[in-house]
């Protein structure tokens, strides 16, 4: 037997980690019990299953202010200064440590987080993400939030990554057609679903690598961004190829959010809420949201169909053919 025979994987050192930190710390455990507890409703949503999950752990994440003055304030949940006692994780690369989500909304809720206080953006760091897919694999996505789009740690860079079983995205995927780039992508777009997105497949690293930056530098372009335009990423490898779902955004919180009264939804989508899993912690929130609610968030949050259609005609060219293109 060689040595890759006898090292664990990252996929079975990921369970080890989930066990022992169950075992040892009780926050978690307590969290993990909770979220045995959770609540789900089904809706239909532009033809697709849209689960809403009634997680009242997970109010600290929805009511968390993410504004520079309150960031600033306090202390980053992600240095290893400021974690539990109890709380330890595993080595990813040089540059990453994997570690358990206390506040989990699917199973196995991992977050992998950069061992430098850096802020949350993938810029430089995409080909660990696809790394981190590629390893923990099959029965696993790993997911981005960008940094005004839903992640809770915006000056902290970090991913995360869950169980893939019965998140609504990875059914509807397989329904739509795709279409092949000249690097030898395919890509698969969205037509008439709940929001707008591109998934790209390959088994080829490098140029993967290399659409995804051309991706992100035209939805800048295209949303007039002055830094890492709006969008979630999410992720899985199975078959021995990535699928990397860009996910482009309007913008972070629905109007609901910020209403009052009977028509106050306190959702904050991130990318497991439009992979099809809406997280509304409050319970009164939870009883009355309603299909077209559902509809209505998705619509607002997610890039509109004018500036998606813009995007879509620049990365769906090659690299040379783009250049030409935004030449003219």
């Amino acid at each position: 037997m060689s040595w890759k025979d006898r090292l664990l994987s990252t996929n079975a050192l990921a369970k080890a980690l989930l066990q022992q930190q169950i075992e040892t710390w009780p926050a978690l455990r307590d969290a993990v019990a909770g979220f045995n507890q959770v609540e789900y409703k089904s809706f239909s949503v532009k033809g697709s299953e849209v689960l809403t999950q009634f997680n009242p752990k997970r109010i600290v994440s929805a009511e968390a202010k993410v504004d520079a003055a309150t960031i600033g304030q306090r202390p980053c949940f992600l240095c290893p200064d400021n974690l539990p006692k109890e709380e330890k994780g595993i080595a990813f690369g040089a540059s990453f440590v994997i570690l358990c989500n206390p506040f989990p909304v699917l199973r196995d809720h991992l977050v992998i987080a950069s061992r430098q206080h850096t802020p949350q953006e993938i810029n430089g760091s995409f080909g660990a993400f696809l790394d981190l897919t590629r390893e923990l694999g099959e029965g696993w996505f790993t997911l981005y939030n960008g940094a005004r789009c839903g992640a809770s740690a915006p000056d902290h860079l970090h991913f995360q990554a869950c169980s893939s079983k019965s998140v609504p995205l990875f059914d509807d995927v397989k329904y739509f057609s795709t279409q092949k780039t000249a690097e030898g992508l395919r890509l698969i777009t969205s037509e008439r679903y709940r929001l707008n997105f591109v998934a790209a497949q390959t088994d080829q690293r490098e140029a993967l690598i290399g659409w995804f930056a051309h991706a992100v530098n035209a939805l800048g372009e295209v949303t007039a961004a002055n830094e890492e335009p709006m969008f979630n990423l999410v992720a899985t490898y199975w078959d021995e190829q990535w699928t990397i779902f860009v996910l482009p955004r309007a913008k972070h919180r629905p109007d609901c959010y910020f209403a009052e009264g009977e028509k106050q939804l306190l959702v904050s989508p991130g990318a497991i809420d439009l992979a099809g899993v809406m997280v509304v912690p409050h319970p009164d929130h939870y009883a009355r949201i309603t299909r077209r609610d559902l509809e209505r968030i998705y619509a607002e949050v997610s890039l509109d169909d004018t500036r998606f259609q813009q995007w879509l005609a620049i990365i769906s060219l090659s690299g040379e053919q783009s250049r030409e293109a935004n030449r003219v």
